[in-house]
């Protein structure tokens, strides 16, 4: 629903402006605060209206086209009767969405649980953006871009071929943060390629496991998205899983043409 409203209400022919691409990912469970889990809410974005009408925990919508400038986010619980009109949980000024920019917006928890930047209503939410990245693969290899979004203390992230086999190939990223400031925001997010197949992906706190492993099998050429969210404390921690295939070398303008004519474009009032 809220993709075919957008879709309706804001496409309009490619233009010169200078635009980016985004997506929006809503990562706050509706279980934390007692509420329905699927937490619906509206967001609306100034110059562009209320574009994401009745918009779910778990939804991830894009790409979207929107043209790059500063803009004023808010996000609502949803209202069917008048949307965007309903309570602000999440009211985000001056955000800067740069020109040829791709990346993703997403509402999550805080690290600690205190308010973030933007909440309304001290809730302990907030919302973060994050690059993305879809150029190409090394050959035959798989991407994994993971973010740290929950409400959780910084851990260890392992993945490996076999997580019960200490020899096993495998990777240990040290101090996964959420991102509380801007300046930890590099910390947050993880970034490496791996060969195809089945990896164990598990969270460690000083060596112990406090997570997983939980099994994810990558394809060549394809992006794992993941997006840990919840909160650590109360049992909704979980992750948020989304891939994005076609990730060759193009071998011509036409064929990566053909895919960016498949955006939603946004245009300002």
């Amino acid at each position: 629903l809220s993709i075919a409203l957008a879709t309706v209400l804001f496409a309009v022919p490619a233009s010169a402006q200078e635009s980016l691409t985004a997506y929006v990912v809503h990562g706050i469970d509706g279980d934390d605060f007692g509420l329905d889990p699927a937490l619906p809410v509206d967001v609306f974005v100034s110059g562009l209206g209320c574009a994401l009408p009745g918009f779910q925990f778990g939804d991830r919508v894009g790409p979207l086209e929107i043209p790059a400038g500063t803009y004023d986010i808010t996000i609502s619980l949803a209202d069917m009767a008048m949307p965007c009109e309903g309570t602000d949980v999440i009211a985000l000024t001056d955000v800067m969405l740069p020109a040829n920019a791709n990346a993703t917006i997403i509402a999550h928890r805080s690290a600690d649980g205190s308010p973030g930047a933007g909440d309304q209503l001290d809730l302990g939410v907030t919302a973060s953006i994050f690059n993305n990245d879809f150029t190409a693969t090394r050959r035959g290899q798989a991407r994994v871009i993971a973010h740290h979004t929950a409400l959780a203390p910084a851990v260890d992230v392992v993945v490996s071929r076999d997580y019960e086999n200490p020899n096993a190939p495998g990777v240990t990223v040290p101090g996964f943060s959420n991102p509380t400031t801007e300046g930890d925001a590099v910390l947050s997010q993880i970034n490496a390629e791996f060969r195809p197949g089945d990896w164990d992906v598990a969270l460690e706190v000083d060596g112990a496991t406090v997570f997983g492993p939980d099994t994810i099998t990558l394809k060549p050429y394809t992006a794992i998205y993941i997006y840990a969210v919840g909160d650590f404390f109360s049992g909704t921690f979980q992750y948020l899983v989304y891939a994005e295939d076609g990730l060759k070398p193009q071998r011509s303008s036409a064929a990566a043409e053909n895919k960016r004519s498949t955006m939603r474009r946004f245009q300002r009032r």
